[in-house]
């Protein structure tokens, strides 16, 4: 019998893996599409998310370093040009197929192309059946992503309500972006009806070698509002950067609440599976690293009879679920201000506030929580309203 069986080698699983491997466990890593593969992605990897690795990142990995965040929104640009790196873009292909190594390295064992066909979880183990084959584990890590039938299976179908869709598009550009990252306020729906909390349009644009990726994330929109959102995407990063060519565009579903419960006896959730994504960026990957610590944690615990499951659960909630709560109250509550003032003048404020902008760049670093920016943006929200008003 396995100790663990880890589905899905995105970077939750493969982190999982990797770090379950070490800690002497008995470990299968499933992956269902063969390696390397693409995924729909923007391909940011904030500082805090790559300082829950244990080495940097090889430069093969590396796409750019950022150092460079612009805020635009309609005809308004506002460049933040940072002291220290604040994130590096990746493809996700390379990326995961170098964590995949990783876990393969600490003894993880890999079965790719690989499917579940049925699973069964009794007060002893959890049994599989993967391409035919019986497999019994202790303990079952899942982390297929957003989508997860394993997941739907045992926990239920996540709520439709609670997902967003993210649209991405890698390509190539006449002129080089440099380590540079863009943020655009697509649509202010808050602006409307004030405090009606609702995941708006925003677009990016993420540099890669010699191109970049460019998308929009939305929630409860058409796909007419998708498809005009990723034109205009498009449209205003050719003006500045010159044609696209090599493109290629993909969607992909993204959880905006973290599921409950996490866990059952034996099994449990990492990443997009548990619903870890932050309701004010979409960004997913540093509580799917983080997550994927915890989960290996608790399921060394649970095997050696030291814990059970619930401590995965407690630590979530103790790590995780604070940020969470604390970027979703943050998001909609920018959105709404971006919508009533007058937005170049709310930036240049923003951007002449030395300790907001460090503030910011330590939390894009890992060295502090967004718990330290809801508490500055509530000492200055009266300021930065008034004086921003049109």
């Amino acid at each position: 019998m396995l100790d663990v069986v880890v589905t899905g080698a995105g970077p939750a699983g493969a982190r999982s893996a990797a770090l379950c491997a070490r800690a002497g466990l008995r470990t299968l890593l499933v992956e269902r599409d063969p390696l390397p593969r693409d995924k729909c992605c923007a391909g940011g990897l904030l500082e805090r998310a790559a300082s829950l690795l244990d080495d940097p990142l090889p430069e093969t990995v590396i796409e750019r370093e950022i150092s460079t965040v612009s805020v635009v929104h309609t005809s308004f640009r506002e460049e933040f040009s940072l002291p220290k790196r604040a994130a590096v873009t990746v493809r996700r292909s390379a990326f995961d197929a170098y964590l995949v190594d990783r876990a393969v390295k600490a003894g993880a064992e890999l079965w790719t192309p690989s499917r579940i066909s049925k699973l069964r979880e009794d007060a002893e183990s959890v049994e599989l059946t993967i391409d035919g084959r019986m497999v019994s584990t202790k303990a079952l890590i899942i982390a297929e992503g957003a989508t997860s039938r394993t997941a739907s299976s045992l926990f239920g179908l996540y709520p439709g309500s609670d997902q967003g869709i993210g649209i991405s598009m890698t390509c190539q550009l006449e002129r080089d972006p440099g380590g540079h990252m863009e943020f655009h306020f697509l649509d202010t729906p808050l602006a409307r009806f004030p405090f009606t909390f609702k995941f708006p349009l925003n677009g990016w644009m993420f540099a890669t070698r010699g191109g970049a990726n460019i998308g929009v994330v939305g929630k409860d929109l058409s796909a007419v509002i998708y498809r005009r959102g990723m034109e205009h995407m498009r449209k205003v990063v050719e003006e500045r950067y010159g044609a696209t060519s090599e493109a290629h565009v993909s969607a992909h579903p993204i959880p905006m609440r973290m599921r409950n419960p996490l866990h059952t006896r034996r099994c449990l959730l990492v990443g997009d599976a548990a619903g870890l994504t932050s309701p004010m960026s979409g960004e997913g990957m540093t509580n799917a690293l983080k997550s994927a610590s915890l989960a290996s944690s608790a399921v060394e615990g649970m095997v050696s009879g030291t814990s059970t499951l619930k401590r995965y659960q407690r630590d979530v909630q103790a790590e995780i679920l604070p940020i969470l709560r604390a970027s979703r109250f943050i998001s909609p509550a920018a959105q709404w201000l971006i919508g009533v003032v007058d937005t170049p003048t709310l930036v240049k404020k923003m951007h002449g506030d030395p300790e907001l902008v460090s503030t910011s760049l330590r939390i894009s670093r890992g060295e502090e929580g967004w718990e330290s920016l809801l508490r500055l943006v509530a000492r200055r929200f009266p300021y930065l309203f008034f004086s921003s008003l049109t």
